[in-house]
């Protein structure tokens, strides 16, 4: 099943997650992989280019973050820079780096350098 990412954050957005992590399929099979910043939600998702990133804000002031894709085989990939996330907001970045295996996404808070990361997800 293949969702667009307007879909995708409208099904995110009804969902209420448990413990503050949420995968979709088994965990061998995870195609997107949730956790919660307490202020919204952080995924990541395979993608045919590689994988997808996603920050949905559903409150709190404005932050400034930034993504980045942390691979188990020792690589590490930034998107195009930080950016402003306001509450009702979201932002998708596609990581267009084929497989690289186990990665997961880390969102760092430019402003107090807290970071926040998802469960691995594989490609």
């Amino acid at each position: 099943m293949t969702l667009t990412r307007q879909a995708f954050t409208a099904a995110l957005s009804s969902l209420v997650v448990a413990g503050g992590m949420l995968a979709f399929g088994t965990p061998a099979e995870a195609r997107s992989q949730c956790t919660s910043t307490g202020a919204g939600y952080l995924c990541v998702n395979v993608d045919p280019r590689g994988y997808d990133a996603s920050y949905q804000k559903t409150s709190g002031s404005t932050a400034h973050v930034d993504f980045n894709l942390v691979c188990a085989n020792g690589r590490w990939f930034g998107d195009e820079g930080s950016f402003y996330i306001s509450a009702g907001e979201t932002r998708t970045y596609t990581f267009a780096v084929g497989s690289q295996g186990s990665c997961f996404l880390k969102l760092i808070d430019m402003r107090t350098g807290a970071t926040w990361e998802t469960p691995s997800i594989s490609r």
